[in-house]
């Protein structure tokens, strides 16, 4: 069994966000240890995505070692100490991306292993880069952040993700309240969520449903450009979403206790 090196040699462009250095493939032979300099760890001073694409192989991480195989990811962090080995009978063949970064990913590489095979496609494009004439660089950046989405897509939903799609969903509601069709199931699909468990979180963390927080806004709205905006309560219905003035008038009155026209003429 031969050992094979592909490796992807680049301009540093230093750009900030995400900075490419070098990426490639490799089919290692049995056993084959890395760091190579006989220690028993070594470091990089950026990161370091390997995807497996074959065989089998250990990380050594400082909290633990995990055996790895195909359709995984290993995230080496900048100048932490690591190591990895190949199997011995089943070696590893994997793809490579090098690149610095001035982001905060500690969210989508908050594992030292990810498994997503979808992402096989991202590292092959790592692996062929070589047949670009120019642009590498940027091409090879283009394909880094399309493989940070799609890693943040696959993430479990934690307190931090719960936390975004409820103010992925506020803001919507602020932006396209005034629109007839909007629908609290609209945006739960949009955001591929049970519409159950997303009512759910929206209410714990708003402290009102998103339906409740949908009508509450349109009166307010309403309420305020019929005082402000001297419009009256059927150019003000139409103007936050609803098209039929009697249930606006319905509505309103239950929040505000008048009728829209009495409203408007108190205040």
């Amino acid at each position: 069994m031969h050992e094979y090196i592909n490796e992807i040699f680049i301009e540093n462009k230093e750009l900030k966000d995400i900075n490419p250095r070098a990426c490639g493939d490799a089919k290692c032979m049995p056993g084959h240890y890395w760091p190579e300099s006989g220690m028993p760890k070594g470091s990089r001073p950026y990161y370091m995505l390997h995807y497996i694409v074959s065989g089998r192989g250990l990380y050594y991480t400082p909290d633990a070692t995990y055996e790895l195989k195909a359709g995984q990811i290993f995230v080496v962090m900048p100048n932490e100490l690591i190591a990895y080995e190949a199997d011995e009978k089943d070696p590893w063949r994997y793809c490579w991306v090098n690149f610095e970064s001035m982001l905060d990913l500690s969210d989508v590489f908050s594992q030292y292993v990810i498994t997503v095979p979808e992402c096989a496609h991202i590292f092959n494009a790592f692996r062929d880069c070589k047949d670009i004439a120019r642009g590498t660089e940027w091409y090879i950046c283009g394909k880094i952040f399309e493989l940070i989405s799609l890693l943040d897509k696959h993430r479990s939903p934690d307190n931090n993700q719960i936390h975004r799609y409820v103010r992925i969903a506020k803001n919507y509601i602020d932006v396209y309240y005034t629109d007839p069709d909007l629908r609290v199931s609209n945006m739960s699909e949009k955001l591929n969520l049970d519409r159950s468990y997303f009512s759910k979180i929206f209410s714990k963390h708003i402290g009102k449903s998103p339906q409740q927080y949908i009508v509450e806004l349109r009166l307010d709205r309403a309420a305020d450009i019929m005082v402000n905006q001297g419009l009256t309560p059927g150019e003000a219905a139409q103007h936050v979403g609803y098209g039929d003035i009697f249930n606006f008038s319905r509505m309103f009155k239950r929040r505000f206790g008048v009728s829209p026209s009495s409203y408007a003429v108190k205040k």
